[in-house]
């Protein structure tokens, strides 16, 4: 455990730093919401309209088609700023589709594990992303508030921390009614199991990903000085 929380720090710490650079480019900014997007529009939507065409039973349909329409809007919310900072989305980084493989590939022993088929361990997937959204949204507004005091993507990123913190409560209660009783260890042990995937993959993402900012900070820099120059 201490492992994990030392883990946990340091990722959080590397984020926060570039988060916080970021403030003064514009170019770091479109960095980081395009990979915002590609988790609205990619790896948190794949997992959940897979989950939706697992033979879904119907309060679940339900719920994943209320959860995809939210993660439409997250994305049309996200383009619209990086159309403000003149700037497009992106494709997925090599490695975050790396790690959805290795997701995918981790629960493959459990195929087999659950009444309720496949979609639990679609699902459980979704619910990882979807906790990891809470985690990256939340962060992200706290170094708004604390180094701001009015940035338009403020107000964007409380709308989809509400969606995101509503989205992971609702995939934990929808796995919890899935499995059944005796089933409720193997679930136990694909959500750690996911998890310990996610933690994998955290420091490698989080030193990529300050590396990305400081890039796009760096040229910003270049930019202005050759402006005043």
């Amino acid at each position: 455990m201490l492992l994990v929380e030392l883990q946990r720090r340091a990722v959080d710490s590397i984020k926060r730093h570039a988060l916080t650079m970021s403030l003064a480019s514009p170019r770091a900014q479109a960095a980081i919401l395009t990979e915002y997007l590609w988790g609205e529009e990619g790896a948190e939507s794949s997992a959940l309209q897979q989950s939706a065409a697992a033979a879904a039973p119907p309060w679940l349909g339900k719920l994943l088609a209320r959860q995809l329409s939210d993660e439409q809007r997250h994305a049309s919310l996200l383009r619209g700023r990086l159309a403000e900072l003149g700037a497009e989305g992106g494709p997925p980084p090599a490695l975050a589709r790396a790690k959805l493989w290795w997701l995918e590939r981790a629960c493959s022993s459990y195929a087999g594990a659950f009444e309720a088929g496949p979609i639990v361990l679609l699902l459980a997937i979704a619910a990882q992303f979807e906790a990891t959204g809470v985690r990256v949204f939340h962060r992200h507004l706290a170094v708004l508030e604390a180094h701001t005091t009015k940035d338009p993507l403020a107000e964007i990123l409380g709308s989809i921390l509400a969606d995101e913190q509503r989205h992971a409560r609702s995939c934990a209660a929808a796995l919890e009614k899935l499995a059944l009783p005796h089933e409720r260890e193997a679930l136990a042990e694909l959500r750690e199991r996911i998890a310990s995937v996610d933690r994998a993959f955290g420091v490698t993402i989080a030193v990529g990903y300050w590396l990305l900012v400081a890039s796009r900070v760096l040229r910003d820099r270049a930019r202005g000085a050759q402006g005043v120059a």
